[in-house]
């Protein structure tokens, strides 16, 4: 048997389980550790936040208020938003994902990050905290010493935030979790809570997430089945994800108040080289070829 079909048969008791996804994540990410690697991923996407913010928003984030959506198991994000912009870094998350066991890699990573952003760094009075951090030390030690603000809530927590209180908000991999009434929910509260002329980063996967579990399907998979098929398989918030693609996402962001400045979608492009656009579902069957060649995209917004 290959691996993913081990993959497969490992992950399909959890998806008809009552709360399934939630046990799943805790004997992942808690027990096995499997979210070593998010630390690595994030330095890596975080650089590519910086690059982007700063040359089709003309944003630098240094001396800037930053906010950090979900970002997940992984601290790395909120060393390196400390040590570039100077400042304490807001974090909302819909439950609280912290363990002792992902603190000394989130060390590690964002120290090796930090030496290629160091041109991008400000030189505020959190902006050295990354030098202080220590190995062995728990997930709240660390926010402490970073005086990170951490806020766990759904959607409806986003309102207890001031109104114009940050500058930048970045996400990766979160968006496509929410259904197209969340964001929009979730574009008003991010349009209120920015500045004027703030910045949104945003990376989405507009993959099949079960494709990293079962390569035996392709990465669109989620687009050949109709609406309520998909309803069935996708329950909990671990497993669910929309089925929207980047024009959605654009259309989703300017009816919002945001201006689209930039979508970036250079990376993954031949993930679905073999995808048949008919044999797609409904209205997906009108997509293109050079449509399935935007798996991932980042896009850059500014708020009108």
């Amino acid at each position: 048997m290959n691996r993913w079909k081990l993959k497969k048969l490992w992950i399909s008791p959890f998806q008809v389980l009552p709360k399934g996804d939630l046990l799943y994540e805790f004997l992942t990410a808690i027990v096995l550790g499997t979210q070593c690697g998010m630390s690595r991923k994030w330095c890596y996407w975080f650089r590519e936040h910086v690059v982007l913010c700063r040359r089709y928003a003309k944003l630098a984030l240094a001396g800037k208020r930053l906010w950090l959506f979900q970002p997940g198991w992984s601290l790395a994000p909120v060393i390196l938003g400390t040590h570039v912009t100077g400042n304490s870094v807001l974090v909302t998350e819909d439950r609280r994902r912290l363990a002792r066991r992902y603190v000394d890699i989130a060390i590690e990573k964002a120290k090796e990050a930090a030496r290629k952003l160091r041109a991008a760094t400000h030189d505020g009075s959190l902006a050295g905290a990354i030098s202080e951090l220590h190995p062995k030390g728990s997930p709240a030690a660390v926010l402490k010493h970073l005086d990170a603000q951490y806020i766990v809530g759904k959607l409806d927590a986003l309102k207890s935030l001031p109104s114009g209180s940050i500058d930048a908000c970045l996400s990766m991999g979160r968006l496509e979790h929410f259904s197209a009434a969340e964001l929009g929910e979730l574009f008003d509260q991010m349009h209120r809570i920015l500045a004027p002329d703030g910045v949104g980063s945003h990376i989405i996967d507009h993959r099949d997430h079960f494709w990293y579990y079962d390569k035996s399907i392709h990465c669109f998979n989620h687009l050949t089945v109709d609406d309520e098929k998909w309803a069935s398989i996708c329950r909990g918030r671990k497993w669910y994800r929309n089925r929207l693609l980047e024009p959605d996402y654009v259309r989703l962001f300017e009816e919002h108040g945001f201006a689209v400045l930039k979508c970036v979608h250079e990376l993954h492009r031949t993930d679905a080289a073999n995808v048949d656009p008919a044999s797609l579902w409904g209205p997906h069957k009108n997509l293109t070829r050079d449509d399935l060649q935007v798996a991932v995209s980042h896009i850059v917004v500014r708020r009108r």
